[in-house]
């Protein structure tokens, strides 16, 4: 008998393990289910140049706009799948040269370089009275940081995002396609391009019409779905000059006459997606929300191979090979395919071919969860020498919570060769909600 054929069968002997909770867990009741079983994943894609916090501002955003419900009653859950962009440090640090060349008291406004893309803030105004000569700085300023975006994102073309350079993604998505969530990518600017791959990626594995892509000011001719493009958007229709750009679909007034856009503030560029495309006082935002409304509405719901937890564990390989996930419980149970169910939680996918997904989940059971320490780890059983394994840690409240690669040496069979994760669950000393974090 193979190994792999021992895995499969010892896989299915498993038997159901007395439950162990702490005193917490044991004074609640089975009923009060700790999770929300959300049937949509809408995943935004963030555009260049954008920070952590503007990507997660934007998502907030969206969510705010189109709710946590479908039409048919499907509640839905927002992530951002967020691209590393490089050049801020450069860009500052350019900018700052700039303004040393004119004026060494404003040495360090970093703010300064934020509020120039915006075309006017408080301290452009101060400066254009005392120094207005500072004011055609600004102007060359906004033509440079144009110019360097419409580079960044036309360097991609030479360069596209592949799967390899989207391991965290493309484990998010494992995750989502065997739980058998809906999927809504909605992508801005140079999110497209990682958008676009994410969804080759998802549609070769799910059901027609069970992932769909919304484009905001597409930076690529390619396209996966309806787009939007503001006819005065710089930065996209400066990519006309280097290559194609999908087709205008919507006039907006000049810098001048534009309101203000949810964060209150505007963009000379008129490229932004709080500033433009999802303002709600400029036209163009009414077409991005009935597209997306209308992919929310008519996404079809995929077979599910998994159950959605209070947090989930999810292992990844790139190619042939069988690479395991084990999760040492609080309670100490080890969950592995020799023992797929333990005290407060589940290895409820094992793939012992190539590529995986394995996936645990963490009961939302509050008689079962656990609270304490789950130690996760990761071991070439067989075949995979040599393999990168991803493994995803995400909870049903904040999605990603982190992602690690290892590249995985000789086989060790049942005994795990890296850790990679300890996942803490407990409650909060006054409101009494149990949260799931990384130590």
């Amino acid at each position: 008998m193979n190994n792999s054929l021992k895995k499969v069968l010892a896989g299915s002997l498993f038997t159901t393990l007395a439950l162990t909770t702490t005193t917490a867990l044991q004074a609640q009741t089975a009923s009060d289910d700790l999770c929300t079983d959300t049937g949509i994943a809408f995943v935004f894609f963030n555009g260049v140049q954008t920070t952590v916090r503007e990507a997660n501002r934007a998502n907030s955003e969206l969510a705010r706009l189109h709710g946590y419900e479908n039409d048919d009653g499907e509640e839905i859950a927002y992530e951002v799948a967020y691209n590393y962009t490089e050049g801020f440090g450069d860009f500052i640090e350019t900018f700052n040269q700039r303004l040393l060349e004119q004026d060494s008291e404003l040495n360090g406004r970093f703010e300064l370089f934020f509020e120039s893309l915006l075309g006017d803030g408080p301290w452009w105004s101060a400066i254009g009275h005392a120094l207005p000569q500072l004011l055609d700085i600004r102007d060359s300023w906004i033509d440079w940081y144009q110019a360097a975006a419409v580079q960044r994102l036309a360097s991609l073309f030479g360069s596209p995002p592949t799967a390899v350079n989207y391991a965290e993604h493309r484990t998010r998505i494992d995750n989502w396609i065997v739980e058998g969530k809906k999927l809504l990518f909605v992508a801005h600017s140079q999110g497209n391009l990682f958008a676009n791959a994410a969804y080759g990626y998802a549609s070769g594995q799910l059901p027609t019409d069970a992932v769909k892509l919304v484009h905001i000011a597409p930076a690529s001719p390619a396209l996966n779905g309806p787009h939007t493009l503001a006819d005065l958007d710089l930065v996209i229709n400066g990519l006309r000059a280097v290559g194609s750009v999908p087709a205008i679909t919507d006039n907006i007034p000049g810098y001048l006459l534009r309101p203000a856009g949810v964060n209150g503030q505007k963009d000379i560029l008129g490229h932004g997606l709080l500033e433009i495309y999802i303002n709600q006082q400029l036209a163009i935002a009414a077409r991005v929300r009935t597209q997306i409304e209308s992919a929310l509405n008519s996404l079809v719901k995929p077979p599910a191979e998994a159950t959605s937890g209070f947090f989930t564990a999810t292992l990844t390989w790139d190619g042939s090979g069988d690479v395991d996930l084990h999760v040492y419980e609080p309670g100490g149970d080890h969950v592995y395919y020799s023992n797929m169910t333990g005290g407060a939680g589940y290895l409820d996918v094992d793939n012992v071919v190539a590529n995986g997904p394995e996936h645990y989940y963490a009961s939302c059971n509050p008689a079962k969860l656990q609270a304490g320490t789950y130690r996760v780890a990761v071991a070439n059983y067989a075949r995979a020498t040599g393999r990168a394994a991803t493994v995803q840690i995400a909870s049903w409240e904040d999605g990603v919570l982190g992602t690690r690669t290892v590249t995985v040496a000789e086989p060790t069979g049942s005994t795990p060769g890296y850790d990679l994760f300890d996942v803490r669950v407990e409650e909060h000393p006054e409101s009494g909600k149990l949260s799931a974090s990384l130590q």
